[in-house]
């Protein structure tokens, strides 16, 4: 027994130890970016996705570190190598600059501009460089060898997408104290997604690797883009829904020629789209209240090699209206070249309504569909 609680007293000043190691690391990271005025550097990033997709990314960045920036903690200049596009971000507005087309996208509220990572010059952007961010980290493990610590965070697991294994490990540089490479890891429905950066050539409150955020010349002399639906989409508005027959994820032959004297709902969703997943619930709740009124809803995903792992997706949801096995003639039909598509039919088979994305603008046209 007493070998037994040694064991265990033992066990758990390793622990202690192993934790402490790592919060030392974070400590120590967090202290050299600390002493970040400015910093440059070029990035090389290879990333597989769940779809089995892989992308490379090269290109160029420059960030300034801003305590009091609640979005991002640092204002960001970057720009990928194989696009004329720049994306930069000065504490209160990210922009889009498209230098081929002399025109740019602005974002300013805090809920658009994080989206500013996912456009190409914000895909340059190595955030954990200039600011270390453990906030979700349920578990922290630190490593070493001659050149550089290891600091993984691993995170819960998100049950409602089933994402499950995930972690970030950085790679810290000893010399500089600062995190060089990063892998996000994740896996989804049993395929794995690895993002992978590796920053080179850094440069640390340089001069050539400032960037005036203050200038910005484009606006002189590009327009603002505005973003529309894109025309073929529209063009289908009160026009004849395009007929199918699709089978149904439980096997049922499902035809739209049977659609008559009901309002229905298409929902054009994919696996691996984020902003569709989160609007499914909203779907449902919409089918929910308006089944009996006269609604029909179907999901429809058109991506063959993703169809196994949509069905166990929905499977794990509770999601009860019927989902149907697309393909590219009803994917054409429709004008499908974003997701998530909603197309709403009347009564008379016209389609009255179409939104690439959710809002609340798809019940109102329930309502008045279900009303006339």
């Amino acid at each position: 027994m007493r070998e037994v609680i040694m064991s265990f007293i033992i066990l758990l000043l390793q622990l202690n130890a192993y934790t402490q190691s790592a919060q030392k690391l974070i400590a120590d990271i967090q202290k050299a970016q600390s002493k970040i005025k400015n910093i440059s550097y070029t990035l090389q990033r290879a990333d597989t996705f769940v779809t089995g997709q892989v992308r490379t990314i090269q290109g160029k960045a420059i960030l300034q570190p801003n305590l009091s920036d609640s979005i991002f903690g640092f204002l960001f200049w970057a720009k990928r190598d194989d696009l004329d596009r720049e994306a930069i971000y000065d504490g209160r507005i990210a922009f889009d600059i498209d230098n081929e087309k002399k025109s740019y996208d602005m974002y300013t509220t805090n809920s658009a501009i994080p989206h500013a990572l996912g456009y190409p010059g914000g895909q340059v952007v190595f955030n954990n460089l200039v600011k270390l961010d453990t906030s979700k980290a349920i578990k922290l493990e630190a490593s070493e060898d001659k050149g550089f610590f290891y600091l993984t965070m691993y995170y819960t697991d998100i049950k409602e997408y089933d994402v499950t294994k995930r972690y970030t490990k950085l790679t810290v540089d000893k010399r500089i104290m600062l995190p060089v490479r990063m892998r996000q890891h994740q896996e989804t429905l049993g395929k794995v997604q690895d993002l992978n950066y590796q920053a080179k050539d850094i440069l640390i409150n340089n001069e050539s690797g400032r960037y005036d955020f203050a200038a910005k010349s484009f606006l002189n002399t590009y327009s603002q883009s505005i973003r529309q639906p894109s025309k073929a989409l529209m063009n289908l508005k009160d026009k004849e829904a395009p007929l199918f027959e699709l089978v149904s994820f439980n096997k049922k032959l499902v035809s739209s020629a049977q659609f008559t004297g009901k309002v229905v709902l298409l929902d054009f969703w994919e696996v691996w789209c984020g902003p569709c997943l989160a609007s499914m619930p909203k779907v449902q709740a919409l089918y929910e209240k308006y089944k009996d009124k006269g609604l029909l809803v179907y999901g429809i995903t058109c991506e063959k090699d993703q169809l196994e792992s949509a069905k166990r997706l929905v499977q794990k949801r509770p999601i009860n209206f019927p989902m149907l096995a697309g393909n590219e003639l009803v994917k054409s039909a429709y004008k499908v070249n974003a997701v998530p598509l909603y197309v709403l039919i009347n009564k008379t088979g016209k389609i009255s309504f179409l939104s690439e994305g959710y809002s609340e603008e798809v019940e109102k046209a329930i309502q008045k569909a279900l009303s006339e």
